[in-house]
């Protein structure tokens, strides 16, 4: 999955699970004093006003040897399929996705 992809099947999954959800979305550059997970563009979106009481990130983009790796929350994947940002979503939203 490319990274549009991957965005709009976890943004889709939560705002059909939570009614009032926004977001904010942005591109941004990774630096060297960063975690050393991401390397380059990065695209991150915060949800809030969700029923969990805290806001929960998804950042999207590429490791340093090119694997696609997302983050949601506490939760994280390398070149991640659809069953793997569902238990990313029941991990961190209790959602759970139809097979």
């Amino acid at each position: 999955m490319n990274t549009q992809e991957i965005k709009q099947y976890i943004d889709t999954a939560i705002r059909s699970n939570f009614e009032n959800v926004k977001s904010e979305t942005a591109e941004v550059m990774t630096s060297p004093e960063g975690d050393g997970r991401f390397f380059g563009k990065v695209s991150a979106t915060r949800y809030s006003e969700l029923p969990i009481d805290k806001d929960i990130f998804l950042a999207v983009g590429k490791s340093e040897k090119l694997v696609q790796i997302v983050r949601l929350g506490k939760a994280e994947c390398l070149g991640p399929g659809k069953a793997d940002l569902d238990l990313m979503l029941e991990k961190e939203f209790g959602i759970e996705c139809p097979e």
